[in-house]
């Protein structure tokens, strides 16, 4: 018995051993922030665009959504830990001081607190159109929406200037992107999934990410910050999901919460 936990025990340890020292070697981190860099380079994106993409679950959040730690940047790191290692090198390429970009994270986070009562009293005032769109999503196969000015995405599946696309992930990427990607050219979103889309907009939710436990509806983000709220099928809020690390919650009612991430 005592042999065979010994075993049990060691094959555990291999096993988040692996996980965590995943990309130590092909280094994917690197290749996605110079493909990203250049992208912003050759494309002249603004800081606005970088913003809104870079949001999270939108197409350039790097954070693995299967890992919580991985091998990046020359260390073992949790998952929210690179999104801010990638906005530091980027903001000097749109001329943010050290201490302006060290500051823009905590200006997102007090919006969220700011904000907090007439995001809460929004709610309340369209309660029945969020229940509506709760319970769509809870009865939907998907897991991740994404409802922006210019793209939308369904699980890998974007759509994007008419054109639905998904990433080629190489086999041993622990990252959600990737440098290449490939044109879908026999998908398309179905009426409940473009009807959940529409209802996200309707109500100023731009991402939504569905567990095992409940329902995220992101109404802003930030890198790996996010604020808005959580609809619980367990009328408690959920705070062991690496995605949404939860520096504040507020029970609203037996089902929603409002929540602020960092």
């Amino acid at each position: 018995m005592q042999k065979t936990l010994t075993l049990l025990f060691f094959v555990f340890s291999i096993s988040i051993f692996s996980q965590e020292y995943l990309n130590k070697i092909e280094n994917y981190d690197i290749q996605l922030y110079k493909h990203l860099d250049s992208l912003t380079v050759e494309n002249k994106i603004s800081v606005e665009d970088y913003f809104k993409f870079s949001k999270p679950f939108s197409k350039w959040d790097i954070r693995p959504i299967k890992y919580e730690k991985i091998w990046a940047l020359d260390s073992i790191r949790i998952s929210s830990e690179i999104p801010n290692f990638f906005w530091g090198g980027f903001s000097q390429r749109y001329e943010f001081t050290e201490k302006q970009a060290g500051d823009k994270p905590n200006e997102f986070l007090d919006k969220g607190l700011i904000d907090e009562n007439s995001n809460i009293n929004f709610l309340k005032n369209n309660i029945e159109k969020f229940n509506i769109l709760c319970s769509l999503v809870e009865k939907s196969k998907n897991t991740i929406f994404l409802n922006q000015p210019s793209i939308q995405r369904i699980d890998n599946v974007f759509k994007e200037n008419n054109i639905y696309w998904s990433y080629i992930i190489p086999e041993k990427s622990p990252f959600p992107i990737s440098t290449k990607s490939k044109i879908e050219k026999k998908y398309n979103f179905t009426s409940k999934q473009i009807q959940i889309l529409d209802k996200m907009e309707e109500i100023n939710i731009y991402s939504i990410v569905k567990t095992e436990k409940g329902i995220f509806l992101l109404l802003d983000g930030f890198t790996d910050n996010s604020y808005g709220f959580y609809y619980s099928f367990k009328n408690t809020m959920e705070r062991d999901n690496h995605l949404f690390e939860i520096m504040k919650e507020q029970k609203i009612n037996e089902q929603f919460f409002y929540y602020i991430a960092n």
